[in-house]
């Protein structure tokens, strides 16, 4: 096992909103010979406290570890598997509650299900993108801080291993 490293740190979304091309990592070099591969990524909201609209109701965020800058992408687009930058997919659902004391989300399980699906034939050697949203079903969207947790390891390429991570973290427009 190489190295390990870890990134953590927070960005903020409104409801109902998507958040794009988050940079969390990011590396510039001539050494072809270093690479990483994330082996977890969590995704969860700080900020559990909320006007979150009338009544009880539903709540949902996800959030896509990219290799690459993917521009003005749609919600429907966030959480696709057919795009070769995204690595890591992490889904989650939340009740909304209404109480005297304040709106809040709310989930039964613990912090470890914020655990997203990794892409185990990836290779990180220049960048890591987040892409989010959250959706609900009330019209009402405060903002919310999010958290993230990236767990990396240091790996050694050959020269072929890592253009070929460089062509496939990268957008490709296969259509001309």
């Amino acid at each position: 096992m190489g190295k390990v490293m870890t990134l953590r740190g927070q960005f903020t979304i409104a409801d109902n909103a998507r958040f794009l091309n988050g940079q969390i990592f990011s590396y510039e070099a001539n050494n072809l010979t270093r690479g990483w591969k994330v082996n977890n990524f969590y995704w969860w909201p700080a900020t559990l406290r909320g006007e979150t609209g009338t009544g009880d109701g539903q709540f949902m965020v996800a959030a896509t570890l990219y290799t690459d800058n993917t521009g003005n992408i749609g919600f429907e687009d966030i959480s696709g598997c057919d795009d070769n930058r995204a690595i890591a997919w992490v889904q989650r659902g939340y009740n909304r509650r209404q109480s005297a004391i304040g709106d809040f989300i709310t989930t039964p399980t613990g912090l470890g299900d914020n655990r997203a699906l990794l892409d185990p034939d990836h290779i990180v050697n220049n960048a890591l993108f987040i892409n989010a949203y959250s959706t609900s079903d009330s019209t009402t969207s405060p903002e919310r801080l999010y958290n993230y947790y990236v767990e990396l390891e240091e790996i050694k390429l050959t020269p072929a291993q890592a253009i070929l991570a460089i062509i496939k973290g990268k957008a490709q427009d296969v259509e001309n």
